[in-house]
């Protein structure tokens, strides 16, 4: 007998047991009773975003140059200007066309020059005079010997040739195209200051104008001839 209670003890010493807190009638007559089973869970989570929670899917802001409709035609003086800045989250774009003066140019001095049955003026010396309000026109004009034209009022005749150099040279300032941009140039080509040698006259010749309509007219007669065959 005394042998079976000591390995009853040592079965109780042997065997851990974990008890249980009970706080609480644990009469199944009484429902206020609290159970605690010393069990504990510890949870732990990292973040490790560089950002703010959403902002790697938020789109780079970004100002687009707008597209300018209208102008960089075949057959248009609108050259098409565009351009955007993109600063942090403020972004400013702008568009706009401007006018190519020499293209401008171009355009008016072909209109006045071709021929009306091509759809022209027949204004080819207002043509010339048209292009003859670019510098480097002007100047090309004067060393190929034929100056462009300019008008003597006390006349009324279109001066060409030397008469044209000759009125230029009694008012450089104001009749040579870039003349203050270049003025030793035209001062030697025309020897502003010095004087010319005489020569002879002939005023029975017809002007420039005369003669630019009749060709002009002959051109056109020529044209619609060969156009009706």
């Amino acid at each position: 007998m005394w042998g079976r209670i000591a390995l009853s003890i040592s079965l109780l010493i042997a065997s851990p047991s974990f008890a249980q807190d009970v706080t609480g009638d644990l009469n199944t007559n009484i429902h206020d009773s609290t159970v605690d089973s010393n069990n504990t869970s510890d949870s732990t989570t990292n973040n490790y975003n560089s950002g703010p929670p959403g902002a790697a899917s938020n789109p780079v802001p970004s100002a687009i140059a707008p597209t300018v409709m209208g102008g960089g035609g075949n057959d248009s003086c609108l050259i098409p200007n565009s351009r955007g800045v993109q600063i942090s989250i403020l972004g400013i774009s702008e568009g706009k066309a401007e006018q190519d003066p020499e293209c401008n140019r171009r355009k008016d001095a072909r209109l006045l020059g071709t021929p009306q049955a091509v759809g022209g003026l027949g204004l080819q010396v207002a043509g010339i005079s048209r292009m003859c309000g670019d510098p480097m026109v002007f100047r090309a004009m004067a060393l190929a010997n034929t100056p462009c034209p300019i008008m003597d009022v006390d006349t009324g005749r279109l001066l060409i040739g030397r008469e044209a150099f000759e009125k230029y040279r009694s008012n450089p300032s104001v009749f040579i195209v870039g003349y203050a941009q270049d003025k030793q140039f035209w001062n030697k080509l025309l020897r502003i200051g010095r004087k010319l040698k005489d020569v002879p006259q002939n005023d029975d010749r017809p002007s420039l104008s005369e003669r630019f309509r009749k060709r002009s007219t002959g051109n056109d007669l020529q044209q619609l001839g060969s156009s009706s065959e």
